[in-house]
This record gives C-alpha cells, sequence and structure tokens, in this order.
C-alpha cells in the first residue's frame, strides 16, 4: 500500500528532521518524533507500507515487535487522516536511520494537539474570499 499526504484538510512541514503538520478544518496539530518522520518522508516519497517496513526490519538492532510500532503509528496517522491511501506511485526505496530510529527506540510516534485551534482560526488569512481576497474589518 502507499500513501499520500491528505492535502484536502493537512499541511506539512518537515523541519530539522521534525515534522508538524496542520488540520486546516480543525485547527489540530500533530507533531512526528524523529522515527515517526523518517517514515512520514519516506511513504511521502513515494515508499510502499511494504519497503517502509523492510528497511526498519533490516536494521541490525530492530526489536523482534518492530513490525507491531510500525503498523501502530500507521494506524494512528491514519486515524488522524493524515495521510490516505494514494491513487498512483513509483516505486521509492525507504531510507530510514539507525541513528535516529535508535535515539527513539524503535517506536515511531504522532503526538495530537488542540492548544492553539482557536488561534489558527482567528487568523484573518482564514476570512479570504475567493474572488475578493481580504477585507480587513
Amino acid at each position: 500500500m502507499r500513501y499520500q499526504l491528505n492535502e484536502s484538510k493537512m499541511y506539512a512541514d518537515i523541519s530539522e528532521g521534525m515534522a508538524i503538520i496542520i488540520n486546516s478544518i480543525t485547527g489540530a496539530y500533530y507533531g512526528i518524533n524523529g522515527l515517526g518522520t523518517e517514515i512520514f518522508q519516506s511513504l511521502l516519497n513515494g515508499s510502499s507500507d511494504e519497503e517502509v517496513l523492510a528497511a526498519l526490519t533490516a536494521i541490525p538492532s530492530a526489536p523482534e515487535n518492530v513490525e507491531e510500532l510500525y503498523k501502530a503509528f500507521i494506524d494512528k496517522v491514519l486515524d488522524y487522516e493524515i495521510i490516505v491511501p494514494a491513487t498512483d506511485g513509483q516505486p521509492c526505496p525507504a531510507t530510514i536511520m539507525e541513528a535516529v530510529a535508535t535515539a527513539d527506540a524503535f517506536v515511531p510516534d504522532c503526538a495530537e494537539y488542540k492548544d492553539v485551534q482557536e488561534l489558527l482560526f482567528a487568523d484573518p488569512i482564514h476570512e479570504v474570499d475567493a474572488e475578493e481576497g481580504w477585507k480587513p474589518e
């Protein structure tokens, strides 16, 4: 299975090895740890579910439950609707750095935050009309 960013409502940025995703509908945002970001980036680059899991299991220090940890992460980002199944895509090898995986104890994680929802929606940029533009009051 291949996945892509749910562009109908999510905006993603990866900076300094960490992914931040904002849901433009709910105002919630999501932080993904280092290993999760490597997985997320591999998926967005076109790697399949199987290719990412193979890259993880190929790391010599991977724990026996790495597949379970990986699937829990995928389930979480699917539940948050950050990613959706891709309609197309080209095979792309996944790259997971061992140092990043071990730093996070092979636990990819995605946390949801709702503490700035009101601020995101209070931003006047959300009050832009497609034809007339932004009208300050």
